[in-house]
This record gives structure tokens, sequence and C-alpha cells, in this order.
């Protein structure tokens, strides 16, 4: 295939919506499926530098054949993700893609003085993407996978818990008691970052925000146990975080409000529900999801390089 010129600039939010189409053509081609909408981008956008941390790739014709952003996670840690449309692969689109990266993430580590480690988050499966990547001195450190479940009838309703009780979240409320919970949840959990109060609080504020699909587990004190953060696209039910906290863990607590999640996006006139997956997670985490009745549907590699100070 002859090479075609290309250029990569900052995009506009007039780009989101073609970009959305970028990334569901890449998803549907590596993952059978597309796993974006419109609403993730913008969600994604609202908290990123767009004119110095994410990159658009244009051809001759202005079309757009390329994607990736860079999340500057913590301190020294940068998480990105990034796809090239199928038909514009092998045309050297993302070794472009993965050289503004670390670029940037050279930049800020010399501005910051602090090493960085910058993540890749690639299809498991995307042979290109994996010789690129390796090509480039990354190495694979995690795989993540991802499950769902379809409801063709009504599941069980949900058991009371005796000691629990399940409630959805109420804004101007429940914000700090859930972003503690969330915080003591996942503090043992592979390169976990807690992020500011202030920049958690944020997803609440987003106009796709929706507290229906945030479920919350107390105790009889009304302490928050544990909780199933939700978010509903026009396609499925993602469940984004599932977490007890480790005072009430092994006692069904996570069941039980993943069992509610599926009720309440069955009633809500939804039946796929889906979610990711650290494979190694010593606390079960997969075999809950089993035993819940989800499946994989595919696995994601995290692909990491660092950068000394």
């Amino acid at each position: 295939m002859a090479t075609t010129n290309f250029r990569l600039r900052p995009p506009t939010m007039d780009d989101a919506q073609a970009v959305c189409d970028l990334v569901a053509a890449c998803d549907t081609e590596d993952l059978g499926a597309p796993d974006i909408v419109l609403d993730d981008v913008l969600d994604m956008w609202s908290r990123f530098d767009l004119d110095r941390n994410v990159w658009v790739v244009e051809d001759d014709a202005a079309s757009l054949i390329g994607y990736v952003f860079l999340e500057e996670d913590s301190e020294e840690k940068l998480f990105s993700c990034g796809c090239v449309l199928p038909s514009a692969r092998g045309r050297g689109v993302g070794s472009a893609l993965v050289e503004a990266l670390e670029a940037r993430a050279a930049a800020l580590r010399s501005e910051s003085g602090v090493a960085k480690r910058l993540q890749s988050m690639i299809p498991t499966l995307c042979e290109d993407a994996v010789r690129l990547m390796e090509s480039r001195g990354f190495s694979p450190v995690r795989y993540f996978k991802r499950m769902s479940v379809r409801l063709d009838e009504a599941p069980p309703e949900t058991p009371p818990l005796e000691g629990f009780s399940i409630e959805t979240f109420t804004v101007d409320r429940d914000e700090r008691a859930v972003y503690d919970a969330y915080v003591e949840s996942f503090a043992d959990h592979w390169d976990f970052a807690s992020p500011p109060f202030e920049k958690w609080v944020e997803k609440t504020r987003l106009p796709s925000f929706d507290a229906r699909w945030w479920w919350i587990a107390r105790n009889r004190e009304g302490e928050i146990a544990g909780f199933a953060l939700g978010r509903m696209r026009e396609d499925l039910l993602f469940i984004e975080q599932v977490g007890v906290r480790r005072p009430y863990r092994g006692r069904g607590l996570a069941l039980a409000l993943l069992r509610r999640a599926f009720e309440a996006s069955y009633r809500a006139g939804q039946p796929l529900v889906s979610l990711g997956v650290d494979a190694a997670n010593p606390s079960g985490a997969y075999r809950l999801y089993e035993k819940a009745g989800m499946t994989p549907d595919h696995e994601i590699t995290i692909y990491e390089k660092r950068f000394e100070a």
C-alpha cells in the first residue's frame, strides 16, 4: 500500500464525532464490536489538555486516520491509549503517535524533575500494535479482561443481605463518603493512584452523569461498605468500578451490588452489562464476575516504558 502523507495536530471539539467514529472502527477490527460512544469522548476531553495531551492524525483529504491521548494519572504515572484506522495501518501513523507520546513524557519529566512511567493500552491480539510497542522499548506489565453478560430474561431479585442495605447515590450528599470508600477499597489494587477529591468528583458533574447507575451498600450505622459505579450507554451498562472496604469483604456485598446492577439494567431495557477486570487481581474479582454469570470478551495489555529523571 502506498504511503500517504499525514500530519498530527491537537483536536478541537468539532473533531469529537470523527474521533468516536475512528475509535469505533478500530474497536470493530480489533475487538469485534465498537466499545465507545460520543459521550465517552466528550467526557474524557472535558478533563484533558487538548492542546498538549491529545493528538489526531489527518491524511491529505483531511480525514482522521489516527488518535491518541495522554492522561497524567499521578506525579509519576502517565496513561495513554490510541488507535490507527485499519485501512491506514502500515504507513507510519502508529509510530508517529507513539513518538508524540514519548516526546510529551520526556517533556513532563524535564519540567518536573520526576521520573515518568508511560503506559499504553492495546488489544492483546493486535499483533501490529504489539510489535510497535515492543520496538519502541515498551514492555507488557499487566493484562485486563473485558467481561459481559447478556440478560435474556429477568434476573432473580437480589435477596436482602443481613446487616446491609443497597441504595442509589445521592448528589450533593454522598460524594465525599463514596470517594473515601473508593480510595480505601482500591488502595491495594495494582498501580492504584489516588486522585485528588476535586478531580474525582468532576465525574459527578458531567452532563452524562446519572446517579441511578451508582449503587452504594451501607451497614446498619449508615457507613458505606461497598459500591458499584456504573454508566448507562446507548449500547450497554458499563460498570466502571466495584469495590468493598476491607472490613466488609467476604460477606457477599460485591455480588449483591453486581446483581442489583443487573436488575436495574434489565428493567431499563438494557440487557447487556459489561466491565473490565485485572486478570491478576488477588481479590478474586475475576472469579466473582464468573459467579455472577459474566464471561470474557477480549483481553487488553498494558505496556509501559520508563523515562528516568
